[in-house]
């Protein structure tokens, strides 16, 4: 049966290539919606259990968006007061709370990684960002040691690194946490600042508006990350920062990330809309092809017939020809979706705030069989009908009023 499926399908190329091409668009864009929401939602909900931080308290006037400062690695050159540190450990509701202090690689110069990229300086005995992260813990982080996110090379990892002139040694990486955390450089707090001030290249007006030389950047923080005590509500705590009179502004992690999941969901309705509508057309375009198909192969299922196949018989051989073409198809349009992934979520984590280290071998392996499953059921579902019309044909009518194809 599968010779004869195969002998039927190879001598009409023309019909067999445009039934392949129709299946093939219709499960490349299946599968790239599939693959696009799954990184992108999965990406939020690593974002929503593993960042740490309920509030985020960072410069008032700075014009940092929330959304780049939470969940990419842009390099945010921001400062106030260390005294805000203080200020902060005496409002209501706070469980704990860490300094960070921001600077960036530069790019196009000697030693540094090809494009600007955010450096964190910790403090290690008030942090709570990194420590679930780093299977050694961060209490044996030296003043020489530079931790890496999840997205630089394995390779990295008990080497030497050079960056801004310096070099330091990585004992260890961050696990993958969806954020921007994977593409960040993090030392001691006190080692960045005592670069920020010895480094000629990080004074540029083009970085920051502090000239480290004149300021001391240890009197400097550029955010405070806080957890707050069980059962405080957020948005009262955000109210508290507001009446205190600090010189800060308050972001809510979980409200920008919801605000950002609201986003993903309409873009994605409107992305399954268009895929809706490109799945109707396929069908009722195959559904098409088939009946054509059918009529004109009456008296070559007549002849089948004539010489004792059965209606289960044919029946089969027109459901076999229609799946095996679908699953080609199907097959083509997945490997073609996947390689195209990588490229589409670079220019998407832009617009959605979200690293796509996400974006995994499982997650991949789970969307191709998605797309070949679905080619699979999009095959059987159009040759349907016209394989029960033409298993029914009686051989005689077949034979008088069909012709060979």
């Amino acid at each position: 049966m599968f010779m004869l499926i195969w002998k039927n399908i190879s001598r009409r190329r023309t019909q067999s290539v445009l039934t392949v091409a129709i299946t093939l668009l219709t499960i490349f864009v299946f599968v790239m919606v599939m693959g696009i929401y799954q990184t992108m939602n999965t990406g939020l909900e690593l974002s929503r259990q593993r960042l740490g931080a309920d509030a985020v308290l960072l410069p008032k006037y700075s014009t940092a968006d929330s959304g780049d400062l939470l969940f990419t690695a842009l390099p945010e050159n921001i400062y106030m007061p260390a005294e805000t540190v203080e200020q902060a450990k005496s409002l209501e509701g706070v469980a704990a709370l860490s300094p960070q202090f921001y600077a960036q690689t530069l790019s196009l110069s000697c030693c540094e990684p090809g494009e600007e990229a955010r450096v964190i300086g910790f403090d290690p005995e008030t942090d709570f960002i990194l420590a679930p992260y780093l299977d050694g813990g961060i209490s044996n982080i030296k003043e020489n040691d530079m931790i890496m996110g999840g997205n630089f090379d394995d390779d990295f990892v008990g080497s030497n690194y050079l960056a801004l002139g310096n070099k330091f040694y990585v004992p260890m990486k961050l696990q993958p946490t969806g954020t921007g955390m994977d593409s960040t450089l993090f030392m001691h707090i006190d080692t960045l600042r005592r670069l920020c001030r010895e480094s000629e290249a990080l004074n540029t007006e083009y970085l920051t508006n502090i000239d480290w030389r004149e300021d001391d950047p240890f009197a400097y923080v550029s955010v405070i990350m806080i957890k707050l005590q069980e059962g405080v509500d957020p948005d009262d705590f955000a109210m508290q920062v507001e009446k205190s009179g600090m010189n800060v502004r308050c972001v809510l992690t979980g409200a920008t990330i919801s605000s950002l999941q609201g986003q993903l969901e309409v873009t994605m309705r409107v992305m399954l809309a268009l895929w809706l509508a490109s799945m109707i057309i396929a069908i009722l375009s195959l559904t098409g092809r088939f009946s054509a198909l059918a009529k004109e192969r009456k008296k070559e299922i007549g002849l089948l017939r004539a010489i004792g196949a059965r209606k289960q018989q044919i029946f089969g051989l027109i459901i076999g020809e229609a799946c095996t073409m679908a699953l080609i198809g199907g097959v083509i349009g997945s490997v073609l979706a996947l390689l195209c992934m990588g490229p589409v979520i670079d220019m998407l984590k832009e617009a959605f705030k979200l690293s796509p280290s996400v974006w995994s071998t499982d997650l991949a392996v789970l969307c191709g069989t998605a797309g070949v499953v679905l080619a699979g059921i999009l095959g059987f579902a159009a040759a349907l009908l016209p394989a029960s019309k033409s298993a029914s044909l009686d051989p005689q009518t077949a034979i008088t009023q069909g012709e060979v194809a």
